[in-house]
Formats: C-alpha cells, structure tokens, sequence
C-alpha cells in the first residue's frame, strides 16, 4: 500500500513502512522513540506517531490530522509502543482506549483499613466498587469478570 503523505511517497510492506528517496529508491523509515516508548517519525518538518502513519497509508480515507479524543489509534495488544502492524492498529475514542491500557488500570489496591484488597472499576468518572477481597488475585479476578460488563469495546 502506498500513499503520498506531507509531500512523501510512503509505502507500508512487511509491516514496516518505507520512504521514497529522491532517486526512486525505497528506504526504512528511521523511527524515533519519544519519552514513553512509541515510535515517532518526521514527516515534512513534523513528528507523527509511526502506528498513526501505519494506519493512514492502509486507510488513506481517514484523517491524520485530527487529534481530537474521538479519533486514537489503538494499540490492540498489550504490547503497544513496539507492534504497529496494521492487524494490530484500531481507531477508537480516547475512554475505550484508556480502557484497554493494561499497564495503568490494574482494579484493585490494597486497602489498610480493612487489612484486605479493594476492588474497583471506573465508569464515567465515577469508581464502582466491586468488594473486600483476602488477596489480591481474588481482587483482580472480580476486576477482570466487571471489565467486559462496564467496559464493553
């Protein structure tokens, strides 16, 4: 799949993505990890998230430079800065992509007052307490079985 993108001839191949030289020539896109391990590249004079080149040159019809909440590009695996194959790219609002990050959203803490494990779930701001537990894989457990109920993508 090619696309012309900022004035560069861009190609997505093998599950990597490639830019026309001046000679007509392919090369690797040289990519740039930002503070928190996700792949940046430049693109005439600016930096874009290499997983929202990726799904732009495969869906040319969507728009790269609408940042708004309703438009992220979704890592679908946990594996998120490092997988940018297009099989593994979604668009989704900012809410259901928080909902899918596994490396913040835990569900449960330990509570010192009750000397046992809460959990909980937020949904639209607000926390849902889902219980007391002795440990806490019961706690993540009870976390686990209420995410496809209050977080349904």
């Amino acid at each position: 799949m090619e696309l012309e993108l900022f004035n560069t001839r861009v190609k997505y191949e093998n599950g990597m993505l490639w830019r026309m030289l001046k000679r007509g020539r392919w090369k690797a896109v040289k990519i740039t990890p930002n503070k928190v391990g996700y792949s940046l590249i430049g693109l005439d004079g600016r930096m874009y998230g290499y997983h929202r080149v990726v799904f732009k040159v495969c869906n040319p019809k969507w728009d790269i430079t609408d940042n708004s909440r309703e438009n992220e590009v979704d890592h679908i695996c946990a594996i998120k800065p490092l997988d940018n194959r297009i099989e593994n790219l979604r668009i989704l609002n900012h809410q259901q992509n928080m909902r899918n990050n596994l490396h913040f959203v835990k569900g449960y803490s330990y509570n010192k007052k009750h000397n046992k494990y809460t959990a909980q779930i937020r949904v639209n701001g607000k926390h849902i307490h889902l219980g007391h537990y002795d440990t806490a894989e019961e706690a993540r457990a009870a976390y686990l079985k209420a995410k496809p109920i209050y977080h349904p993508i």
